[in-house]
């Protein structure tokens, strides 16, 4: 098949679940002897040849940032343009849109319409700007300001629904990688049509992501002293991500006594917006000592601080579509706290309702970390971990799925 994938930017390049997502997915395809190409924007003056990348052939256009109704309509139209070349030299079987603000012109065309039209919808966008607009609205000090946001969020927030319900609309099939995320279709998009809907979740590579062979070996080249209990989170410092919860559910469990004297210790790795607030509330809980922040951290050093960490925690205060840093950290055997934020019970209440804290606030994650405490260090084994990331989410089998998707799909929409 020719695939071809459009989003915002390409992984290592931009970080994040969706951007890992796609390049996974699509490596995995190329090594399976499709043609995968990936549509993606860049800041620099002049847009590069494709290049290949993985086995992924990588088309990007110059993308000069102004303001949000000239920036969508640029990256509208050079998405459309780009792609427009791909499929006259050679007929695309399956376009997968993963950001609608890309891509909703080109799947209302008739170009985009002569192909099969398979968007991954990795989460609402309007909602998630709703998240960002209601925070910045609250930290920004200046009223003018604040009062300037509101006028702008309505329209903006409508405008970003418009484009998302578009491509659905469009689509010969929907891919979700959550029940969580399927229900905001139900939810939502109202004029969609439900039954489009795959559900395949995302995957992991347990071959890079798997248990360390001298974990004690790991923990001293992190400079992480082997008696302390070592917590270990990789968010987007962004509102939604529930890190403020987190950092305040480590004062708790201290506060607690339940470790019994046994030091805690926190790693956030990640960068983003809210890091210097982070930093700050870490300061005045007098929490220095007991939390790192690792920053972004390279690919290597991210598995290995996975290896060496005791528990996982996943903060999420709102909208986990899925949760790749939920099943990387499984992959490598350590079991994870996660708040029932999103698609997070999915994962986790197949192994055990215990790692799922009652709800999201620091209370109830101080009480997921304090009751792992006492029942983690009964587990005679964590291989039930790894167990399930085998089972579920190996990118191989995550893959195959995929293609076999794509296949019937594209193979329907050229019958008819």
């Amino acid at each position: 098949m020719h695939i071809v994938f459009v989003h915002r930017g390409v992984f290592p390049e931009r970080i994040g679940g969706t951007y890992s997502y796609i390049f996974e997915l699509g490596r995995h395809l190329a090594a399976r002897g499709h043609t995968v190409r990936v549509i993606a924007s860049t800041r620099e003056q002049e847009a590069p040849a494709p290049y290949l990348h993985e086995g992924m052939w990588i088309h990007k256009y110059a993308f000069l940032r102004f303001n949000p109704v000239a920036s969508t309509v640029q990256h509208l139209v050079k998405v459309k343009r780009v792609f427009e070349r791909i499929h006259a030299e050679r007929p695309v079987d399956v376009l997968s849109i993963h950001d609608a603000q890309l891509g909703w012109l080109l799947a209302r065309t008739r170009t985009g319409r002569s192909v099969c039209q398979l968007p991954t919808f990795h989460a609402p966008g309007f909602l998630e700007f709703r998240l960002k607009m209601k925070w910045q609205s609250g930290d920004e000090p200046s009223r003018a300001r604040r009062m300037a946001l509101r006028i702008v969020h309505e329209p903006m927030e409508s405008s970003q629904k418009m484009l998302e319900s578009g491509v659905l609309q469009c689509a010969d099939g929907i891919h979700m990688l959550s029940r969580y995320s399927r229900s905001h279709i139900e939810n939502h998009f109202d004029n969609v049509d439900i039954n489009k809907v795959e559900i395949i979740p995302g995957g992991v590579d347990p071959t890079r992501f798997r248990p360390a062979e001298d974990r004690g070996a790991v923990r001293r080249d992190l400079g992480i002293d082997p008696e302390v209990i070592q917590i270990l989170t990789v968010r987007n410092l962004s509102p939604r991500m529930g890190l403020e919860n987190l950092v305040t559910a480590l004062r708790l469990v201290r506060e607690s006594g339940v470790a019994d004297g046994r030091s805690l210790h926190l790693t956030i790795c990640g960068d983003g917006v809210l890091r210097d607030s982070l930093v700050e509330l870490v300061r005045s809980f007098d929490l220095d000592a007991l939390v790192t922040f690792a920053g972004r951290v390279t690919d290597d050093d991210l598995v290995r601080h996975y290896q060496a960490a005791d528990l996982f925690v996943l903060p999420t205060a709102a909208m986990e579509g899925f949760g790749i840093s939920t099943v990387e950290a499984l992959s490598v055997g350590l079991p994870v706290i996660g708040t029932p934020a999103g698609a997070t019970p999915e994962i986790l209440a197949r192994i055990d309702q215990r790692l799922v804290t009652k709800d999201i606030t620091a209370e109830a994650i101080a009480d997921g970390i304090q009751d792992w405490l006492s029942w983690g260090s009964e587990e005679r084994t964590k291989s039930r971990y790894r167990d399930e990331v085998l089972a579920r989410y190996d990118w191989e089998r995550v893959a195959e799925r995929m293609e076999a998707w794509y296949s019937e799909r594209a193979a329907r929409f050229a019958a008819v």
